[in-house]
Formats: structure tokens, C-alpha cells, sequence
């Protein structure tokens, strides 16, 4: 399965709003990474395994499950997730890339794709269909949660 949307971080059209810089963004989506219990209510144990030039390692727990993340970065770009797959997780991908059309107009796309087969069973559809939502309010609270951390100027 595959899902891709959008999230304007900054109205050009709304001057009068706080606008976010590209570093601010960057820094708020490898913050996302690195502390993941800041972003995701769920979350019992979370820790960075390994760093490297590219990016971290993390393992995550929530309750029994347990989600190996490969994480890389490209400097004021894109965070890129490997999950990797387990007995409990069938793994995915998730990209997050900043956009800017025009300067000072950001967004990011968030683009997910899992080896769930789309079309196969009608009750596997409702339940993507039902992630796809989740995962748009949680990069939604995302942001949010980013423009808080940059107001009260924690990021840059």
C-alpha cells in the first residue's frame, strides 16, 4: 500500500502567522526521530541504538511490540524511516521531504508505503483505510507539535 499527502507549514498568504524557517522544520522532523515519546502518546520505551553519518538506529516498545527503525537523514530535506519487519510488524517506509515552491513556502509531503496488499480483503481496506486517517492526524499533530517547539524557541 501506498499513501502520500501534504501539510503546508507556511501560509505566504497570512503574513500575520508565525512563520516557520527550513532549519526550524528540519531540526522539529529529526527531533521527531530522535525523541519519539514527545511526539507519540503510546510509546513505554524509546532509544536511539546506533548513529552514524546518515542517521540513527531506534528501538521502540509499545506494550508487546517492538519496531526497529533505520532512520536517515538529508541535511534540510528529507527524513527517511526503514522500519524493519519482525513477527509482529510487517515493516514499511515512511518519507518525509520538505518542499518549497516558492521561498519561505514549506511544506512537507508525507509519503508511506507497507507490503500491505491493497484490494485483497475487504476488512484489511477498512482498516488501511483507517491508518491512512491516523497517520494524517499524527503528521498533522506533528507539525503542531514542531511550531510549538519552535515558538517557544526550542528549535533554532
Amino acid at each position: 500500500m501506498k499513501f502520500e499527502h501534504l501539510v503546508q507549514i507556511n501560509d505566504l498568504l497570512h503574513p500575520g502567522a508565525n512563520l516557520l524557517t527550513r532549519n526550524q522544520l528540519w531540526q522539529g522532523l529529526v527531533y521527531r526521530a530522535e525523541s519519539p515519546m514527545e511526539f507519540v502518546e503510546h510509546i513505554d520505551e524509546a532509544a536511539v541504538t546506533h548513529r552514524h553519518e546518515q542517521g540513527i538506529h531506534r528501538r521502540i516498545v509499545m506494550g508487546k511490540l517492538e519496531v526497529i527503525d533505520h532512520i536517515y537523514y538529508q541535511h534540510e530535506l528529507s527524513v527517511h524511516y526503514d522500519t524493519q519487519p519482525s513477527e509482529m510488524h510487517l515493516g514499511g517506509q515512511l518519507w518525509m521531504k520538505i518542499e518549497e515552491p516558492q521561498e519561505g513556502a514549506l511544506f512537507v509531503r508525507f509519503s508511506y508505503e507497507t507490503p500491505h496488499p491493497v484490494g485483497a480483503d475487504p476488512e484489511l481496506d477498512k482498516y488501511l483505510s483507517y491508518l491512512k486517517s491516523a497517520w494524517q492526524e499524527a503528521d498533522i499533530d506533528t507539525i503542531k507539535l514542531i511550531r510549538q517547539l519552535a515558538d517557544e524557541g526550542k528549535l533554532g
